[in-house]
This record gives structure tokens, C-alpha cells and sequence, in this order.
């Protein structure tokens, strides 16, 4: 049996079995269980080593500094209580902290228009979710309606850097070694909270990229956050062909700036904020390495998935 220390892959040559493995399914298959028997095992014999998961360390933000003003809005939750809109997405008290969301009553944003003539962009009725850049300093924010009646579910300030200049809540990743990257904020959330229930999986961050590609600025972020300990990056976004596909691209493209990339692969259809807890956190053990072998099936796979749904 012959396994690579770095990659976790391995290969068995006993009596022609030649079976392909990497670290986690090879101790499944020692401990003949399911993943959450596998992940338990882990944890009890790295408990017993004297392992203990780092506590997660949150970045003080800065919401203030700049001429970036939120809407009128309230921090939540609101006097200890939180929103049923979040509440049905599992967004619990503790992550609506963390993410420093806001709820806007009522309230607007002020700014000129190309004419210099002042103008009020209507926030009511939204949670207001706060962009940050890599030091924790307010650069933008979006407002979801939670009425399911406004003609845009997602507001975003006139005038200011779009949010696909950078990467959400990678100020809080600092120093992680490996990071799961979703697509929007609420997927984000979701694939935190999963990881948070895990206490194996505390030290692992959740990043969004606001989208299914990566911009030249994302990139140099994601490069700042190697320098910064930075190893491995798992994308994780919705399970349809053409998404798997841009994963497959960009794992490419981040593979370039020497960190190791995996594609993690959930139901067909869903994103990490429609499936359970568990289904995240299956997704990410059992992700993929993104060696050029493995893209080049993934993609072939999933464009001949693509082109069966289009007929």
C-alpha cells in the first residue's frame, strides 16, 4: 500500500486489488462504518493523542471608517431575539453576530447620481449584510428583502466597489489553513454553521465569492490569505453540471497560486443552504482533489450530465 503524506491519496497493490483511496475513506473502510462513524472514530483517536479543535477567533470590524454609511438599520439579533426569516434558514443568533447582520426597518441609502443630484435607495424591510475586505474595514453591503415582494431580492450600493471585488468573510479565515468556498452569503452561512457543529471542523473557514467565477482581485486575496497560512481551498458551490464545470475551471486557475484545490460535490439541484448540516459536511470530507486527471472526468462527467437535462 503506498499513501502520499501531502495529498492524502493512496493506492493498494496487495494481491492486484488496486484500489484508489485518500486518508478519510481509507479509515472509513478500516472502521467499516458510515462517514458520521468515520468522522467520530477520527475525533475520539485524535482526542486521545491530546488534540483539541483551536477556538475560532473573530476579527473586530470596523463599520465606520470611510464615507460608507449603512442604511438606518438595526444590529441584530433585536433584543435577544432573532428573525423567522433567518431562523427557517438555520441562521441561528450566534452566526447573525458573526456576520454582523442588520435588519432595516425602514431605512435608506443616500447617494448622488451621475447628475450630482441626491437620491434614496429604499432598504425596507431587508437584512443588511456588511462586505469587509481583508482588514476587517466596511467596503460595501447588500440588502435581501424578506418579503418575498420586492422585484429585486438583493439591493447593493450605488456608486461602491461590487461585492465580486472580494471575498465574504475571508477577514475571519486569517490564518486557516484550509477554507470552504460557497457562492452567496446565505450559502456561506449555512456551510459555517455545518462546519461549526463539528468541533473536528471549527478551524476550517467559509468564504463567498459572490458567484460562480473568481475575479483577478478575489484571486489576489485568496493569494494574501496563502501568505497568511493559507493551504488548501474546497469549492463548494450549487450541485448543477455547469457549476461543477466553473468549479473545475477555477480550481485550475487557484491551483496556480500553489494551494491545493478540492471540488466538493452536493445533490444535483441544491446549494449548501437547501440540504442538511450533514450533507455539508459529508461533501466536504469526501471533496475531490483537484488533480488535472480528476478535473478532466469531473468536467467530461458533468457537461455530458449538462447536455442530458437540455434535452
Amino acid at each position: 500500500m503506498f499513501l502520499n503524506a501531502e495529498t492524502g491519496l493512496g493506492n493498494c497493490f496487495s494481491g492486484g486489488c488496486e484500489a484508489k483511496f485518500n486518508l478519510f475513506t481509507f479509515i472509513r473502510a478500516h472502521v467499516g462504518g458510515n462517514n458520521g462513524d468515520t468522522i467520530n472514530h477520527i475525533e475520539a483517536v485524535a482526542k486521545e493523542l491530546g488534540w483539541r479543535p483551536r477556538k475560532r477567533v473573530e476579527l473586530a470590524v470596523e463599520m465606520d471608517k470611510g464615507d460608507l454609511k449603512l442604511p438606518d438599520s438595526m444590529p441584530l439579533p433585536i433584543n435577544g431575539r432573532n428573525l423567522r426569516y433567518l431562523e427557517e434558514r438555520r441562521i441561528s443568533l450566534d452566526l447573525a453576530r458573526h456576520f454582523h447582520l442588520r435588519y432595516s426597518h425602514d431605512g435608506g441609502f443616500f447617494y448622488k447620481d451621475p447628475s450630482g443630484k441626491w437620491r434614496r435607495q429604499d432598504y425596507s424591510k431587508r437584512i443588511i449584510i456588511p462586505v469587509f475586505n481583508l482588514d476587517a474595514e466596511l467596503v460595501s453591503f447588500q440588502g435581501r428583502d424578506i418579503t418575498g415582494a420586492a422585484t429585486n431580492k438583493y439591493l447593493f450600493p450605488p456608486g461602491y466597489a461590487a461585492a465580486g471585488r472580494y471575498l465574504f468573510d475571508a477577514h475571519n479565515v486569517r490564518g486557516s489553513k484550509s477554507v470552504v468556498i460557497g457562492e452567496g452569503v446565505f450559502d456561506v452561512m449555512a456551510i459555517r454553521s455545518a462546519l461549526d457543529e463539528e468541533c473536528s471542523l471549527r478551524e476550517v473557514g467559509a468564504i463567498g465569492t459572490f458567484g460562480k467565477h473568481l475575479s483577478d482581485e478575489q484571486l489576489m486575496m485568496l493569494l494574501t490569505l496563502k501568505e497568511r497560512g493559507l493551504e488548501e481551498v474546497v469549492f463548494m458551490w450549487d450541485g448543477e453540471p455547469r457549476a461543477i464545470q466553473d468549479a473545475c475551471e477555477t480550481a485550475q486557475r487557484v491551483s496556480k497560486l500553489g494551494l491545493r484545490c478540492r471540488i466538493a460535490i452536493l445533490p444535483p439541484g441544491k446549494d449548501p443552504n437547501e440540504v442538511a448540516p450533514s450533507v455539508v459536511r459529508e461533501a466536504y470530507w469526501t471533496a475531490k482533489v483537484a488533480t488535472l486527471e480528476t478535473l478532466v472526468k469531473l468536467k467530461m462527467t458533468f457537461a455530458l450530465k449538462a447536455a442530458q437535462g437540455s434535452l
